[in-house]
């Protein structure tokens, strides 16, 4: 006998809510001085730097840490989109998400 429908969206709605608390994306800078694990909320789970970071004027540094921060939450967007499409049964993008999200770029750390 088929699932009912609204059962069959509360499984999801509560698959998608699971995988909004438990997803994870990272991200090193390029020269490896700054690695960020980010939620699917957008919150920074771990910053570590290495010594080399250190090293780094104020400026310099808070600008890497940002770029990283980004990318690591553009790899967590994309994971999200393709796993919420996945449950959904409809492909997703992570504009598809969040609208203001821009796309990876190849020049950010990844």
């Amino acid at each position: 006998m088929p699932e009912d429908p609204a059962e069959d969206m509360r499984r999801k709605a509560k698959e998608i809510e699971r995988l909004a608390v438990e997803l994870a994306g990272e991200a090193v800078s390029e020269d490896g001085a700054v690695r960020v694990v980010t939620g699917a909320a957008g919150n920074i789970r771990e910053l570590d730097l290495r010594m080399s970071a250190y090293q780094m004027s104020g400026v310099e540094l808070g600008e890497l840490i940002v770029q990283t921060i980004r990318a690591a939450d553009r790899r967590t967007q994309a994971e999200l989109a393709q796993r919420v499409g996945a449950i959904m049964g409809t492909p997703l993008s992570p504009e598809d998400l969040d609208p203001g999200l821009a796309p990876v770029d190849a020049e950010e750390p990844r």
